[in-house]
């Protein structure tokens, strides 16, 4: 049976380009505030390269693209990760997760750098919900998921064996994998608005269960109960 449910935060509870794009207009703020530099035109520079070219090559297209800013690349970094995130659980998830509060333990284990995913977590709501958040590298990065340290740390916590708790997460390799591991059951969420791929050589793993969407979640549950 079933007594609790783990879930990656990244593209499974929220969509993580919505936080992307609201680093991106912290940053535009920043620079329209500084510097001799139109916001829509610096936000429209970084969401244009991270478009085309991917998230690494962002902040070099807008200091190319604006030479004479006084602003240098840590100073970008740094307003990003520090921003307070504008972005919210995909629909219907507040409503489901306070539900299933009622019913079972809830936690979440989120890979990235702690004081970033904090604020994302805070911005989500998920504090008052939530038994337990693990944030893996606050134990080091070689501690990320799908190293078995932060499922057995989540086990310990909340005082669960591996067979009653399900953990719902959208990458295969690192949730499913991570989870298996730990002799959780995984079931792997695939939302539409999210375009991962996994590449079929590196999955190790396959879940017990794929969905589209939370929404899906009880249905899984009165199975496997």
């Amino acid at each position: 049976m079933i007594e609790a449910l783990v879930f990656d935060l990244d593209d499974t509870l929220y969509l993580e380009s919505d936080f992307v794009m609201s680093g991106y207009r912290a940053v535009a703020q920043f620079l329209a505030d500084t510097d001799v530099c139109d916001f829509q035109d610096a936000f429209d520079c970084m969401a244009e390269t991270f478009v085309a070219e991917g998230r690494q090559k962002v902040f070099h297209a807008l200091l190319e693209r604006f030479p004479n800013s006084s602003t240098i690349l840590s100073d970008l970094v740094e307003v990003y990760r520090q921003h307070n995130p504008s972005i919210s659980l995909f629909p219907g998830y507040s409503d489901l997760l306070r539900k299933l509060a009622y019913q079972y333990r809830l936690g979440v284990i989120t890979d990235g750098l702690p004081a970033v995913q904090v604020r994302k977590v805070r911005a989500l709501g998920l504090e008052s919900v939530m038994d337990k958040i693990i944030y893996t590298w606050v134990y080091g990065t070689d501690k990320e998921k799908p190293h078995p340290f932060s499922f057995s740390l989540m086990l310990e916590y909340l005082k669960m064996e591996p067979e009653c708790v399900l953990f719902i997460g959208d990458n295969p390799i690192k949730d499913c994998s991570g989870a298996h591991g730990a002799g959780m059951k995984c079931a792997q969420v695939r939302h539409p608005a999210v375009n991962g791929i996994y590449p079929d050589a590196q999955i190790k793993e396959t879940p017990e269960f794929v969905i589209d969407t939370l929404l899906q979640l009880p249905q899984i549950l009165r199975h496997l109960n």
